[in-house]
This record gives structure tokens, sequence and C-alpha cells, in this order.
């Protein structure tokens, strides 16, 4: 599958030994989803036993957006057959015991402190329109990107997409990226939509 330029800039940070919070900006058609979806894909086939978080405000959303671009990306990568899809349980179990769980992220007034979350011990994580979320879910899901990361020797990686907006992101990625004061654990790339060729195509 090609990748677009940003989306190849954001598989280096994905990758490199520094970088452990990686935010993907822009308006909608820039590629976003489809880079967490194939993140995702890549990682639980390449270290078997290892367990991804996909996220999102609300599961329903989720499931109707973000997990169906996962299903056409492996689908068009010819994959469908190594995993099954467990919906009652929101879980995507691959052949080799990687796994993927699909999370609601929403603020519940009756749950401030996202106990839900609390027992959770994962891997790496993509929250996909993560403006859509409050600042205490993100933080709290990298505090759980701990689990296996030694056997296989990697970085804590936390991978969000988002809209333009004035949200926490604003202020914790956009803002210091654009006065050059991002620590060199956090990136943003900004992504557009006319930088996507085959999106202008249909134009």
């Amino acid at each position: 599958m090609k990748l677009l330029q940003k989306q190849r800039n954001a598989v280096y940070y994905l990758k490199d030994r520094t970088t452990k919070e990686l935010l993907f900006g822009g308006a909608a058609g820039g590629g976003k989803s489809a880079l967490g979806c194939l993140w995702l894909i890549e990682q639980c086939q390449k270290y078997p036993g290892t367990r991804w978080l996909m996220g999102r405000a609300k599961l329903k959303t989720l499931k109707e957006t973000t997990l169906n671009t996962f299903f056409e990306i492996s689908h068009n990568l010819g994959i469908k057959d190594q995993y099954i899809y467990k919906e009652q349980r929101s879980l995507i179990i691959w052949n080799n015991g990687s796994e993927i769980i699909l999370k609601d992220l929403f603020y519940y007034p009756s749950d401030p402190d996202f106990n839900e979350l609390g027992s959770l011990e994962i891997t790496g994580a993509f929250i996909d329109e993560c403006d859509q979320i409050v600042k205490k879910a993100w933080q709290i899901v990298k505090s759980r990107i701990r689990y296996k990361l030694t056997e296989f020797d990697l970085m804590p990686k936390l991978l969000g997409t988002c809209n333009p907006s004035h949200t926490w992101l604003y202020l914790d990625f956009f803002k210091l990226y654009q006065t050059g004061k991002l620590p060199k654990q956090k990136q943003f790339i900004q992504s557009l939509p006319q930088e996507n060729p085959f999106l202008l195509l249909l134009i």
C-alpha cells in the first residue's frame, strides 16, 4: 500500500527511539485514520502476543468509522484471514496472539478518573480524532503503555489523529510546534487534503 509523504514522515517517528507521542493532524482527507490502522496492523503482525488499543471518544463512532477503515485496509492487503473480530467483546484477535482492544474514551461524569482503564496494560495505542477526548484520557492511556515493551525492546508509542481545533491539543502540541518548543519526545505532523493526490482525483 502506497503511503503519502506525510504518512511516511509519521512512520519515521513511529519507528524511532525518541518519540513517545505523535499527533497527526489536519482536515478530512489527509489519511489520518488509515495511518493509525496501518500502524496497528504492522505492529500486531511483527510482535506476536502484544496488545494494542484503538480508541475514540465514542465506541459506537469508532466501530462505524475507524474500524471500517481497518477492515478496508486489511481487505486490500489480503490479510483478513489473519485475525477474527469479536464484536461483543470489541476485540480483534490475530492468529499470532496479538490483540487490538477497541475502547470508548469519552469523559463520563460517573467515571471522571477513567477507572475502567486502570487495570489495562497495552503495548501501544492509536486514538482517532483525539480532539474529541479530554487530556486526562490521553494521559491515562499513555500511562498504560507498558505491556511486553521490554520483551521486544519497544519504545512506548501513542499515536493520535485530530482535526484542527482549539482544544488542549492546541496548547500541548500545535503552539509548541509553531514556536519550536515541542519536547523531543513529542512530534506533530500536519496533513492537508490537498496533499493527498488520490483525493484530488475524486474532485
